[in-house]
């Protein structure tokens, strides 16, 4: 069986802000006829909205795969053994976006997330497989990668 799982955007934050702008200056380029700019622009806004990182495992060969995807369809990693790793963990993470402002003002935003990783031989998560919004989620996903690759699970605290 092949599994392939969505990781993170390549790029997040101001650059989602970046690849819009460039998508709307795109059409707006298209729309007037500027064929020259308006492929750059979209050539850029697709780069920038539609690259993503992932993993692939191939649970009959015992291989995964972390790959980027550029474009949206470009694939770019190599295959490792899972036999490097010695189980999988469930780490909870909390991801915490700041912005400033110019009059000195802080605004926040607090997301939390759990992510399935490979552990490695020093016992540490190394790789991660899967990203989930919830802890039940995430906790059934860890169980049934437990099955799938047949490794232990791992405690974070070990």
């Amino acid at each position: 069986m092949k599994i392939d799982n969505k990781i993170n955007k390549t790029l997040s934050g101001p650059s989602i802000f970046l690849g819009i702008t460039f998508l709307v200056i795109g059409i707006v380029a298209l729309i007037n006829k500027g064929w020259i700019q308006s492929s750059i622009s979209l050539t850029i806004a697709s780069f920038l909205l539609l690259s993503y990182s992932g993993v692939e495992i191939d649970t009959k060969k015992h291989l995964i795969k972390s790959y980027n995807k550029y474009f949206g369809l470009l694939k770019a990693g190599k295959w490792k053994s899972i036999n490097n790793y010695l189980g999988v963990t469930l780490v909870p993470m909390k991801k915490v976006n700041t912005i400033y402002s110019r009059s000195n003002r802080i605004n926040s935003s607090t997301k939390k997330e759990f992510q399935i990783h490979l552990v490695n031989k020093a016992k540490k998560p190394a790789l991660a497989i899967k990203k989930c919004k919830t802890e039940e989620s995430a906790q059934s996903s860890l169980d049934e990668f437990s099955v799938w690759l047949k490794m232990p699970v791992f405690s974070i605290k070990e």
